[in-house]
């Protein structure tokens, strides 16, 4: 009987789906503000600070960074096999479950709440309510949005801690609300500020807006609206937790350990020392699930009142009134421009909807908005807002803080602008954007620029910003020259066009590690950090409306600390706090010190993190900045080893160590090979263990220079001008990324921000539109439309590595640079497509299908 021969087995080696890398020199005059020279520092400021460039590691001859790489193994293989110990995976013997009971009107007082049947249930362990909460940490005694907390049960198991809610007897005084932003600015809204002024006015402005206006050629007004978003945390919020005496063990969901272990401590009134807090693994919090923390002290006291183990995972159906969202707002613009297509003057007034927030959150009060993009090279220009509090939920950084919110409006007036002065979009964007070597005074950076250590006569300079190259490379990818010259011109039924947005981030920064001048500035002025790790925002104090249980603070708070061990088995051992959402960061980071240390491969590296009893001290992870804060921690640390080994070796082998080379865990000499030592013989010699440790902080809004992140997305739709119904056909999505350091993890990251984006742009929060009085978000929320695999793109990953000069090996944060972007491309590109401008989002195909009548009514194409 014959066999059939067996085919050999492949090796499958991972890589990227489809990216184009794009490497700039090292030394060139394009792409810098000067720091890509010859020299092998950069001399800064006033006090002429210096800096050796790429802190002593250039971007070249690199074994290890810049190549695929798979999740470390003790990180990746628990999550494929079923056994990451997400929270909500978590379970204990002789556990009770928590279930929420949630309030059902837009804004209300609790008049009479009576919960003794609900006791009197078989397996009804503990009742948690406004009378015997703890008084640290108190119920909101107004329900000031609908789905707030009004009660907590635990019971044996989930149905019977299900089924005693509905034996919870409550009356409700239903007071005056205003959900939306057109309710709360109606002449008969409520009063929600406790009789302060309806709205939080902000406003700043740079040159002459008056003359900047007379100036112009043409002057254009435009309004866009955004109906708020959310990216869906795949995780269920909750946590659990376990008292073991006095000290509570609490398995968490957020973007950090030790802000949510120092929220949770101030909560309960208990010393930090108390609290253990572990977050190893989470579902994707997407800067929404940040809130969540606000329920942990409720479910740790819980926990100690019944004596039990004690858990809670939310139903999909509550989830979201304790997220924070991407807040609802109205933008009205006024822009003059010349008719070479320099703008000359814009004057953008907002209005935005921030929710239960008493005080605004999350980059809210700079402007509504990061505005920094085109404002940096705008002659004249004035911002003008206003913040309202309204009866919803937190709103706050939720994946990519304030960009798609803000750039919705921002990029469809540039392409809105683009065509009136009769220029291409993409040539538009290069004459009123800044570029490499643009000179920025603090006066005309607005509120997000501050003096700087780097600050040289009060004025900063854009140094690696790769805005030429984004742009020109996807123009590239995505055949720009085949756009419609006329849109919607076109013939059929069937319409394809192209658009594109542009995006900058704060992320593209780097912190300073100990050891610089950038470092002792930040921790002893305060950093100013904006997004921290969850902190004011997921909770900086103890009150229930602002998400207290979460926080971190300013200045000091804000270092991230790491320690790397050598152990005599010649592994490196990374400690380091952040918990792991899926992005893979623990790998990037490994990457970064395997260089460092002279490995070729990552081996020998291993990984401890997300545990406040095995790991340093650190803020929570955010915009991007992963690898360049905590990696930053890392980084240091693994040089100050390096020179430690060297050192060792150096004595051991009477060699002088600048003779020495390092290579996988062998330290010999240059002159004679044989001549050498191992990483395992200098760590038994050393007792069996060698530590480093270093520390890295957020530049905040005092630091580091202008080396920001920018990107953009092209993309290209066709539109069904029967059914109003469209296609994401194409995506060109391009980055400013430093140089990236795992081009799988990067190019996997990006085509979820990308879906993201694309989920946000079509759909909104459900604002009580269903079945108005009821709830509208369990509804809503149920009915939520997210992006499936039927609706992805083709997306083409583009990174420049613009080599950003001040950091290891060039690299910079660039998660969220072009993040931003996709809602308004789509809307350009539906425009391009079939005359169609949607400026109320979320795109949908009623809004396409009315754009389509408009235009034949007034006798345009369409079809």
């Amino acid at each position: 009987m014959s066999q059939t021969p067996q085919k050999p087995k492949q090796k499958i080696v991972a890589g990227p789906e489809k990216a184009i890398i794009v490497n700039q020199p090292m030394v060139r005059n394009f792409s810098t503000g000067g720091g890509h020279g010859p020299e092998d520092v950069l001399v800064e400021g006033d006090d002429k600070i210096v800096t050796k460039k790429w802190q002593g590691y250039p971007p070249q001859n690199l074994n290890v960074i810049g190549k695929p790489h798979p999740p470390m193994p003790e990180v990746a293989i628990p999550r494929y096999t079923g056994k990451a110990e997400y929270a909500t995976r978590i379970n204990f013997p002789n556990q009770v479950w928590i279930k929420v009971l949630a309030n059902p009107h837009p804004r209300a007082k609790v008049r009479r709440l009576d919960a003794s049947k609900a006791e009197k249930m078989p397996g009804v362990a503990y009742i948690l309510t406004a009378q015997n909460a703890p008084s640290t940490y108190p119920f909101p005694n107004e329900l000031f949005f609908q789905g707030e907390l009004v009660a907590m049960v635990a019971g044996d198991t989930e149905d019977l801690a299900e089924d005693a809610l509905d034996k919870i007897e409550v009356e409700y005084d239903v007071l005056p609300f205003a959900a939306t932003i057109e309710q709360i600015m109606a002449a008969n809204a409520p009063d929600l500020r406790e009789g302060k002024a309806k709205a939080i006015p902000v406003m700043s402005s740079y040159g002459d807006i008056d003359k900047g206006f007379a100036e112009a050629d043409l002057i254009k007004e435009f309004t866009y609206r955004w109906d708020g978003a959310i990216p869906v945390p795949i995780q269920p919020g909750g946590g659990v937790a376990r008292w073991d005496g006095d000290k509570v063990t609490f398995y968490g969901f957020g973007q950090g350990i030790y802000p949510q272990r120092a929220g949770l401590a101030r909560a309960l009134g208990i010393n930090e020392s108390q609290v253990r807090f572990i977050n190893k693994y989470n579902g994707c919090t997407l800067g929404g699930g940040m809130a969540l923390a606000r329920l942990n002290p409720w479910i740790a006291y819980i926990a100690r009142q019944t004596g039990r183990p004690a858990k809670l995972m939310l139903q999909k159906d509550q989830e979201l009134s304790f997220l924070q969202i991407k807040p609802q707002n109205i933008v009205l613009f006024k822009v003059g421009a010349k008719k070479d297509g320099h703008i000359t003057a814009v004057h953008r007034t907002f209005h935005v909807n921030i929710g239960a927030n008493d005080s605004p959150q999350g980059g809210q009060g700079q402007g509504g908005g990061r505005s920094e993009l085109y404002l940096h090279v705008i002659p004249h220009w004035k911002e003008t807002g206003f913040l309202y509090r309204t009866n919803t939920m937190l709103t706050g950084p939720s994946r990519s803080n304030m960009q798609q919110e803000f750039k919705w409006g921002w990029e469809q007036m540039m392409d809105e602008m683009a065509e009136a002065v009769g220029m291409d979009p993409v040539k538009f964007r290069l004459l009123n954007v800044q570029h490499p070597g643009t000179v920025l005074t603090h006066e005309h950076g607005g509120v997000t620029v501050t003096p700087m250590p780097e600050s040289l006569n009060g004025t900063l300079t854009y140094d690696s910003y790769a805005v030429v190259e984004v742009l020109e490379e996807g123009s590239k990818v995505i055949g720009w020259e085949n756009r419609n010259r006329a849109p919607g011109g076109a013939p059929g039924r069937f319409k394809r066009g192209i658009g594109v947005a542009l995006n900058q981030h704060h992320a593209g920064r780097v912190g300073y590690h100990d050891g610089e001048v950038g470092f002792t500035w930040v921790t002893t002025r305060g950093s100013g950090n904006q997004g921290g790790g969850g902190g004011r925002f997921a909770g900086g104090n103890a009150n229930p409306t602002q998400g207290g249980g979460g926080g971190t603070g300013g200045g000091p708070n804000d270092v991230y600390h790491a320690f790397v061990d050598l152990n005599a088995e010649g592994n490196v051992v990374l400690h380091f706090a952040q918990p792991d959402s899926g992005t893979n960061h623990a790998t990037s980071m490994s990457m970064e010190v395997a260089e460092i240390l002279g490995f070729t491969d990552l081996k020998h590296i291993r990984v401890i993190w997300g545990d406040s009893d095995l790991t340093p001290p650190a803020p929570g992870w955010n915009s991007g900045l992963t690898t360049q804060l905590q990696g930053g921690a890392l980084c240091r640390a693994a040089d100050l080893m390096r020179q430690d080994l060297l050192q060792r070796a150096s004595t051991a082998l009477k060699v002088e160590a600048g003779k020495l080379t390092i290579r996988d865990g062998v330290i010999s000499s240059k002159d004679n090979a044989s001549t050498r030592t191992t990483f395992v013989a200098l760590a038994k010699a050393n007792g069996g263990q060698i530590r480093s440790e270093a520390a890295c902080v957020h530049p905040g809004s005092i630091g580091r220079s202008m080396n920001r992140g920018v990107g953009c997305c092209f993309a290209e739709v066709e539109v069904d001008t029967y059914t109003g119904n469209f296609r994401f056909l194409r995506a060109a999505y391009c980055h400013d990324s430093g140089n990236i350091i795992n081009p799988l993890l990067g190019d996997g990251d990006m085509h979820g921000s990308l879906t993201q984006s694309l989920g946000m742009a079509t759909e909104g929060i459900p604002w009580d539109k269903e079945f108005p009085g009821t709830k509208h978000y369990a509804v809503g929320y149920l009915s939520h439309r997210l992006p499936t695999i039927m609706d992805v793109p083709e997306q083409t990953n583009v990174f420049v590595n613009s080599l950003e000069p001040r950091w290891f090996f060039g690299t910079k944060g660039f998660a969220e640079t072009a993040i931003g972007a996709p809602p308004g491309a789509l809307a350009n590109a539906i425009y391009n497509a079939c005359g169609v401008r949607i400026r109320e989002h979320p795109i949908t195909r009623d809004k396409i299908m009315a754009g389509l009548k408009a235009l034949q009514a007034r006798g345009g194409q369409t079809a």
